[in-house]
Parts: structure tokens; C-alpha cells; sequence
């Protein structure tokens, strides 16, 4: 379970937030399915949602959904509070993790101190040579 420390806390429903506990591991179908409906309802005639994954108001339903606090306390949360919790909840939704920006990267700079780089391997579309022998 990913906890979420507030940038601002908010007041809702006469209880102060200070922090959002994410329980995405936990999500079922079920729960994706309920979050794309209920975004898709609050789609604005001339809005598409191709990927809903990458569509902030999706989202935000999931982060609701897994953070067992109702959509109006999720869209209630600062403009940068807000975005991170969509940012967790996309980054687990694609990558299948949900890591905080602020952990050790997983790419390591050699101990040179310099970051090594590599060419790209080309392939030319030649076609095979064979070597046939003929005997007469």
C-alpha cells in the first residue's frame, strides 16, 4: 500500500486529510471497470478517452476506489497533490509498479562516474551468402 503524504492537506466532510493511502495492489477488474464507467460519465460531450489509463479523471476514480475515499475528497485535493496521486495511480496502471519518484532509479552510473551509452546495433537487409561446390 502506497501512502501519499498531502503538499496541502485538505478539510472533507468536517475530517482533515494529511495523507492517502493508496491500496492498489488490491484492485479487482471489477474495480477498473467502475472507475472507466464513472470517468466516462463525467466526459464533457466533445471529450474521448482512448487510453483511459492516461486520462487524469480515470484516475482519479481508481486512486478514490483504491484509497476507499469518495471522488469529490480525491478532486478536492490541491492541483499538485492531485496530479501526483493520478501520477501514482498511472504509473501502477501501466508498469505494473507503483514506486515513488524519490527511490534509487534502478540505472546505476559506473563507478567512472560517467554514464556509458550504446550504439545501436544495424542489421543491413543482405542476403545470404552460401558457398556451393559443383562437381562435374
Amino acid at each position: 500500500m502506497e501512502t501519499y503524504v498531502l503538499n496541502k492537506p485538505i478539510t472533507f466532510n468536517g475530517e482533515t486529510i494529511t495523507e492517502i493511502n493508496l491500496d492498489l495492489e488490491n484492485l479487482s477488474v471489477n474495480d477498473l471497470e467502475k472507475a472507466e464507467k464513472d470517468a466516462r460519465k463525467q466526459l464533457q460531450k466533445k471529450e474521448y478517452m482512448a487510453v483511459p489509463e492516461m486520462n487524469k479523471k480515470y484516475q482519479a476514480q481508481v486512486a478514490a476506489i483504491a484509497s476507499g475515499l469518495p471522488i469529490a475528497a480525491i478532486r478536492s485535493l490541491g492541483a499538485k497533490d492531485y496530479t501526483q496521486v493520478c501520477l501514482e495511480v498511472q504509473n501502477f496502471l501501466l508498469d505494473g509498479d507503483s514506486q515513488d519518484p524519490d527511490e534509487e532509479s534502478e540505472t546505476k552510473t559506473p563507478a567512472s562516474g560517467k554514464t556509458s551509452t550504446s550504439t545501436p546495433r544495424t542489421t543491413t537487409n543482405q542476403p545470404p551468402t552460401s558457398t556451393v561446390s559443383e562437381t562435374q
